[in-house]
C-alpha cells in the first residue's frame, strides 16, 4: 500500500469549521464515500441490554460543508518525504516552514483520513511556507540529495539504495517540487488555508 502526501487549498472558514466539527473532513475530502451507519450490538451486547447507537440527533448536526474543488487538491504522490528531506536534512522533524509537510500545523481532531490526521496551516502560515518555497533554488535542492543518507534514514519510498540514475529520480522530486511551489503561491494570493495529509 503506498503513502501519498497531499495538499488541499481550502478557506480559512472552512478550517475554523473543520476544528470545531472534524468528522467534516471526510465529507470535504472524500465525498463518495458514505457515512457511517449506526453500529449495533454484538450477541453479548444483546444479552446484556446495550442498545444500538442511535444516529445524531438532526438539530445537534454540524453545517454541512461542500466537497474539496478538483482545483484545490494536489497529490505529491510519494515524493513528500525525499522532498521534506531535501528542505531538512531530516526523517521525521524540521521547523517550520521548512517541514511543514510532515511537521507543524494543527492537527484537525483525530479523524483519521489514510495515515492519521490531516493538518490545517492558517492564511497567515500559508504566506511563509509560500515564502519559503520560493526561497529553494533546484540547484542547492539537488546537490543535497544524498542516496546513502536517505536510505539509512528510511526516507520513503525506501528505494534510495536501488536507484542506478539519481538523474531521474531527482526530476520526480524536482517535477513535485515546482507543482506544490505553484499550488502554495495561488494559496497564499487567495489568502487561503492548506491542510497537509497522507492517504
Amino acid at each position: 500500500m503506498s503513502m501519498i502526501g497531499n495538499l488541499a487549498r481550502i478557506p480559512n472558514e472552512t478550517r475554523l469549521k473543520l476544528h470545531q466539527s472534524p468528522g467534516l473532513i471526510t465529507t470535504l475530502l472524500y465525498p463518495d464515500m458514505p457515512a457511517p451507519a449506526p453500529t449495533r450490538p454484538g450477541l453479548l451486547g444483546r444479552l446484556f441490554g446495550s442498545k444500538e447507537t442511535p444516529e445524531p440527533a438532526k438539530h445537534t448536526a454540524p453545517a454541512p460543508i461542500a466537497s474539496l474543488p478538483e482545483g484545490d487538491h494536489m497529490d505529491l504522490d510519494k515524493s513528500w518525504h525525499g522532498l521534506h528531506f531535501l528542505f531538512t536534512g531530516s526523517d521525521w522533524e524540521g521547523d517550520f516552514p521548512q517541514g511543514f509537510i510532515v511537521t507543524g500545523g494543527e492537527p484537525v481532531g483525530d479523524e483519521d483520513v489514510g495515515y492519521g490526521p490531516a493538518r490545517s496551516f492558517t492564511p497567515d502560515e500559508v504566506e511563509k511556507i509560500a515564502a519559503f518555497l520560493e526561497t529553494q533554488n533546484e540547484d542547492e535542492l539537488r546537490k543535497r540529495l544524498d542516496p546513502e543518507k536517505m536510505t539509512e534514514l528510511e526516507i520513503y519510498p525506501g528505494i534510495w539504495a536501488q536507484v542506478t540514475d539519481m538523474g531521474e529520480e531527482w526530476e520526480y522530486l524536482a517535477e513535485n517540487f515546482r507543482s506544490m511551489k505553484q499550488f502554495v503561491r495561488e494559496a497564499a494570493a487567495k489568502q487561503m488555508a492548506l491542510l497537509v495529509y497522507l492517504n
